[in-house]
């Protein structure tokens, strides 16, 4: 009998044991006599110790598979086949997950050949992105342009690009300069923004401020932006003050720009007051503006109240309208009485015009009679004929006829009357959104 054989057999005999023991030594109390405990029925007393040992088997294979990755060094060729095979038909996405990882990080010339022919069998798609990642990370490790040959044999197209960043993400980070130069060579220009991306990866997890140095010396524009926000990611295992700090020492005001607004991004989803302390001390500066409208997007949605009186004391510029604009959003759908109150503590000026927009617009989903009084308000020409017809569509939809009587005496353009007039038709996604 193997090891665990004689695992499982002991802790079903010890739960056995306990249960029995359990039973015959505890003595009912004055209030178990009075009111007798009603027992569970059987046969669910059975199915929640079969539920016990269920788990108790998953959790001791984990176990065995991330605590002793060891178990799986030196395996031949035929063993590695084998075991990737049966954790392909792994219902468990732990365990699979971790066999495969366990696997391939051992990948070798001596055991590619039996990995792919497991791999034949998982098509290279989104789908399976997670076990190509493994693979083509780890077989960069030792023969990069034999995995980037791969990707072009098994994809075409943008495919085999993105295939191909996976590879450079493992060659990178080992190699950054060798694969920095294939990327560059003539033949592969062509995909270079694409490549860049697992370039950027790999070298930023080796030598964060070479790879730094290689995107500030990129084109502005373009893919820069998604680059940064890779830097910024690596950075941030470092902590939040640590990266703080890193981006405000970007000299760079285009990659800062980048940089404020992913570090605010990624970090306001969850602590949205300590990005607002920060930020404030930024506010008015080009460079926080994108971060702004970030910092109300993701703090409007887990309170947008108090978000609000934190835009209110941000000095004039585009970053305090554009988080008020998204603060606007996710409150109007919460209280748009409460919103619209503050809103109106405001005077109509080309500032509030799109935190005003973005207000008539949530509103008119529901009210477009009580929409179109705030869309009217709006002082910059083009917006607020945007938004009146916008809003007059909504409110065209729910009340036809207080429109059609509503639009000889509003003053509107014969145009945008007979555009209100003309809602455009709504698919099944944009209804259920309303």
């Amino acid at each position: 009998m193997n090891r665990n054989s004689v695992f499982f057999l002991f802790v079903a005999v010890s739960i056995a044991l306990g249960f029995y023991l359990g039973r015959s030594t505890i003595k009912p109390d004055a209030k178990s006599v009075d009111e007798p405990k009603v027992e569970e029925p059987l046969d669910a007393q059975l199915q929640k110790k079969e539920n016990e040992l269920i788990f108790l088997r998953s959790k001791l294979r984990s176990r065995n598979i991330t605590e002793n990755p060891d178990s799986y060094a030196n395996l031949s060729s035929d063993g590695v086949r084998s075991l990737l095979r049966k954790a392909l038909n792994d219902a468990n996405p732990i365990t699979r997950s971790a066999t495969f990882a366990s696997l391939l990080s051992d990948l070798s010339p001596q055991n590619i050949d039996a990995v792919l022919d497991v791999y034949e069998d998982i098509p290279m798609g989104f789908e399976n992105m997670h076990e190509y990642q493994l693979l083509l990370f780890g077989w960069a490790k030792f023969d990069p342009q034999g995995a980037i040959d791969y990707c072009k044999e098994r994809a075409t197209g943008i495919g085999a690009g993105f295939a191909t960043s996976g590879v450079l993400h493992g060659w990178a980070s080992e190699n950054p300069r060798a694969a920095l130069a294939w990327v560059q060579a003539p033949e592969n220009v062509g995909m270079s923004k694409l490549y860049n991306f697992g370039l950027v990866r790999g070298w930023a997890s080796k030598d964060l401020p070479e790879a730094t140095a290689y995107v500030a010396g990129l084109e502005k524009g373009g893919d820069r932006h998604e680059l940064v926000k890779i830097l910024t990611r690596e950075q941030l295992k470092k902590g939040f003050s640590p990266t703080r700090l890193w981006v405000e020492s970007i000299d760079d005001q285009d990659m800062k720009k980048s940089a404020f607004t992913n570090l605010t991004q990624q970090r306001s989803r969850e602590h949205p007051v300590a990005v607002a302390s920060w930020l404030k001390e930024h506010a008015g500066e080009a460079y926080a503006e994108g971060s702004l409208q970030r910092l109300g997007d993701n703090w409007g949605q887990r309170d947008p109240a108090a978000a609000a009186l934190f835009f209110d004391e941000l000095p004039a510029g585009e970053g305090r309208t554009g988080g008020m604009k998204e603060v606007v959003k996710h409150w109007t759908k919460e209280d748009p009485e409460a919103t619209g109150n503050w809103i109106n503590q405001k005077d109509p000026s080309p500032e509030m015009d799109p935190v005003v927009a973005a207000y008539a617009k949530e509103v008119s989903k529901a009210d477009g009679a009580g929409a179109m009084k705030w869309a009217v308000t709006i002082t910059e020409p083009k917006l607020q004929e945007e938004v009146v017809t916008s809003v007059g569509h909504n409110w065209y939809r729910q009340d036809k006829d207080s429109v059609e009587s509503w639009l000889p005496q509003s003053g509107l353009a014969e145009e945008t009357q007979n555009a209100i007039r003309k809602p455009p038709k709504q698919g099944w996604f944009e209804k259920l959104f309303r």
